[in-house]
């Protein structure tokens, strides 16, 4: 009902602005505010809440142990960015398109996309056509916020939410060895950080004609479903190489050359599919040791 009601009360809104001939930024906001009401968002309550910021207060801590910099980014992309890290950016089923921002004027090729913080996208948009220096690498960079997303069905679950509280993880290396080296540290990592919690899961590669065009490898992290008969994905990390970096120019500097950076990202953890996948496993829902109120630290 409270989603009701808050489905009215935008739409009602919008509907004046339209009858009145108001323009720009805070029409296109209510637009797409409308449109994630429409699209399968959840609001966590209770013990689903206490998991949600607990799951995010434990891969916090154990990423800083390992020396991972906690990063704050931006909700919103520009075009440029989306079609460098290989998208589509004129496709509204693959991003959240503010279609007329103040500074696109027009141009298909310069507007905003709703990403959420927790997005390689909002990365490297932080990034691109930025020089580094080659000591400061490899940054080990991650990121806890919303990934938006917009949902490829109707069905009412937790698996297609077009709203998740994610941790996304971003690394920049000099070159592939170190590229190689660092992702061999990064699964010990991850098997570490779900290991401890007790649930089944398992880390599968992913065949090469499922893998993005941005990809030469992907990782993914699965736990079984008893709903859909499957494994489902609730994390991944993918390896891009130096290919997005040559197309936004994000380059390093060693012995007075300019490089291009090796880059390996991805979403370690999605809250709403690990969250489906425990529940299914168990019909007396119980928060995980490690993520009740008494062990969260910032």
């Amino acid at each position: 009902m409270e989603l009701e009601r808050k489905k009215v009360q935008v739409s009602s809104e919008l509907g004046n602005l339209l009858k009145e001939g108001a323009e720009g930024d805070g029409i296109e906001k209510l637009k797409i505010q409308l449109a994630l009401l429409k699209e399968n968002i959840k609001k966590l309550k209770g013990n689903a809440a206490v998991f949600e910021l607990g799951a995010k207060f434990y891969l916090s801590k154990i990423l800083k142990q390992n020396n991972f910099i906690q990063f704050c980014n931006t909700d919103f992309t520009k075009s440029l960015v989306v079609e460098g890290c290989g998208l589509d950016h004129t496709d509204p089923n693959t991003t959240f398109i503010l279609h007329n921002n103040e500074d696109a004027e027009g141009n298909s090729d310069s507007r905003l996309h709703l990403t959420g913080a927790g997005s390689m996208y909002s990365f490297f948009a932080y990034h691109t056509k930025n020089v580094l220096h080659h000591k400061v690498l490899p940054l080990k960079y991650f990121a806890i916020g919303r990934q938006y997303v917009p949902s490829p069905t109707e069905e009412d679950s937790l698996f297609h939410v077009s709203q998740s509280s994610v941790v996304e993880m971003f690394i920049v290396t000099k070159n592939c060895t170190e590229l190689d080296a660092i992702l061999d540290d990064v699964i010990v990592i991850i098997k570490d950080i779900y290991a401890q919690l007790g649930y089944h899961f398992r880390l599968s590669l992913v065949p090469a004609n499922q893998l993005n065009m941005w990809e030469s490898l992907r990782l993914s992290i699965e736990m079984y479903s008893g709903s859909q008969k499957d494994y489902v994905e609730v994390g991944n990390i993918s390896l891009s190489g130096d290919f997005i970096s040559k197309r936004l120019m994000v380059t390093y500097t060693e012995e007075k050359q300019t490089k291009f950076p090796h880059i390996l990202s991805g979403t370690i953890l999605n809250v709403p599919k690990f969250l489906a996948c425990v529940l299914e496993q168990s019909s007396d829902f119980v928060v995980p040791e490690p993520f009740r109120v008494e062990n969260w630290s910032v």
